[in-house]
């Protein structure tokens, strides 16, 4: 390990010899050391054996980039094998091109903003686990137009909702199942933001008190003619709806499960 200032000082013969000699030696080892060298240049290497990390001196020698680990393969980066792509920005920048991940791989996207984004994340063996994980957001996946083939069940969480005065309005960017449990006669309103393809189950159910269901003008039953529900305490239905524009759902009722 070696590091050295690079000025080559003035001596006797055998002195700036030795001089040289660990000018080169820091050279050969890029300024490997446990702390930073005393004297730093613009592009300077620096081997932190301290972290054992490669790092690279900024343009205006004020700072260190920390370009790999220093002891794994390819200084723990990505090689044209395992990632094909244009350009890769670690910050601010677009990727573009395509990456293949091994098994139990994961891709993290950290500290986003605007957490909406469109992406096809690809898998070339479906058997192997993947996860997909946004730290501490909320988050949208789009882009998904492709025949996806699902191996384990997949569930929709049922989101509750309640009626005020006398009508419900469930919102359909919640989730595809819902549950409401009557307190009042209540009318089932148009939901809010339908998109026409959104399929789910409302369950409905009675409290002590028979309550009657009415329905909005976008609710479209088989023969036109609007269902009663079940009136029994504690009584449970079961509505299976498809919405075919974002002015008609087409509904079914089941009725007078326990």
């Amino acid at each position: 390990m070696a590091t050295h200032d690079y000025v080559i000082a003035n001596g006797t013969g055998s002195a700036v010899r030795s001089d040289l000699n660990n000018a080169l030696a820091a050279i050969v080892s890029n300024n490997s050391s446990s702390t930073e060298p005393a004297t730093t240049y613009a592009y300077q290497w620096w081997a932190d054996t301290n972290t054992a990390t490669l790092k690279l001196r900024d343009s205006s020698d004020s700072s260190w980039i920390t370009v790999g680990a220093l002891g794994s393969a390819n200084l723990g980066l990505l090689t044209t094998s395992s990632a094909s792509s244009t350009y890769m920005a670690k910050a601010g920048g677009t990727f573009t091109g395509a990456v293949t991940l091994g098994n139990a791989a994961s891709l993290v996207f950290e500290g986003a903003t605007d957490n909406d984004f469109e992406t096809t994340l690809a898998v070339t063996d479906p058997t192997a686990d993947r996860t997909l994980t946004l730290p501490n957001a909320t988050s949208t996946l789009a882009g998904l137009a492709i025949t996806q083939s699902f191996t384990k069940a997949q569930r929709g969480t049922i989101t509750s909702f309640s009626s005020s005065s006398g009508t419900a309005t469930p919102d359909f960017a919640a989730a595809n199942n819902f549950s409401i449990t009557l307190s009042e006669n209540t009318t089932l309103a148009n939901p809010s933001n339908l998109t026409a393809g959104q399929s789910g189950v409302i369950f409905i159910t009675q409290d002590s008190t028979a309550r009657t269901l009415a329905f909005g003008s976008y609710w479209d039953f088989s023969g036109g003619n609007p269902p009663t529900i079940s009136t029994g305490s504690g009584a449970v239905d079961a509505l299976a709806y498809a919405v075919r524009t974002t002015t008609s759902i087409h509904a079914t009722l089941l009725t007078n499960f326990s």
